[in-house]
C-alpha cells in the first residue's frame, strides 16, 4: 500500500466529517433524522437511500423489464421512490418518483390528484426497455407522514403494488 494512500476507515471518517448536517429548524419532526426517514420508509414497505440532507426512501416495483434486451432490477428503472426536504413546522417539501406501465397511469393519476396530491411529469427515461416503462412525478408542501401514506395509498389504490 504506497503511503498516499488512506486506509478505508480513515477515509470514511473524513467523508462523514465533511458531510453536511441536516438541520430540522421549527420541526415538528423527531430530532433523530434517521429514525424518522426509517419510518417514512417503512410506510412504504421500502428502504431509506439517505437519511440527511434530504431525505430519500426507495421500493423497488416488481415489473418484470429489460433495458436494450437485458433484465433490470435498478433501482435507476423500477422506483417508486419518495423525498422530504426543508422542513418549516411540520411541513416538508415532498416529491414523488415511480416507474409505471402505461396501463397504470391513469388510475394511479386520478388516486393522487383525489388526495390533493399535484402530479407534475409523465415521462419515458429509457430506449428499447420491454414493457414500455413511463415514470410520473408528483408534489405536495405537507407533513411528511402524511404525503408518504398518501402517497402510496394512491399506489395500492391504483394496483401497483
Amino acid at each position: 500500500m504506497s503511503n498516499n494512500r488512506r486506509s478505508s476507515s480513515s477515509r470514511s471518517r473524513m467523508s462523514n466529517s465533511r458531510m453536511p448536517k441536516a438541520r430540522m429548524s421549527n420541526s415538528r419532526m423527531p430530532s433523530n433524522t434517521m429514525s424518522s426517514c426509517q419510518q417514512l420508509a417503512n410506510i412504504i414497505g421500502g428502504a431509506v437511500i439517505t437519511p440527511s440532507p434530504v431525505c430519500a426512501v426507495i421500493r423497488l416495483r416488481n415489473i418484470n423489464a429489460t433495458i436494450l434486451g437485458r433484465k433490470t432490477r435498478s433501482p435507476l428503472a423500477l422506483p417508486f421512490a419518495l423525498s422530504f426536504e426543508n422542513n418549516i413546522n411540520g411541513h416538508t417539501l415532498n416529491l414523488g418518483e415511480t416507474v409505471i406501465l402505461q396501463s397504470e397511469i391513469n388510475r394511479f393519476l386520478t388516486a393522487l390528484r383525489r388526495r390533493g396530491i399535484t402530479v407534475t411529469a409523465v415521462h419515458n427515461h429509457w430506449l428499447f426497455d420491454n414493457p414500455r416503462l413511463m415514470y410520473m412525478h408528483w408534489e405536495k408542501v405537507e407533513n411528511p407522514f402524511t404525503f408518504a401514506r398518501d402517497s402510496f395509498a394512491a399506489a395500492l389504490e391504483a394496483g401497483l403494488f
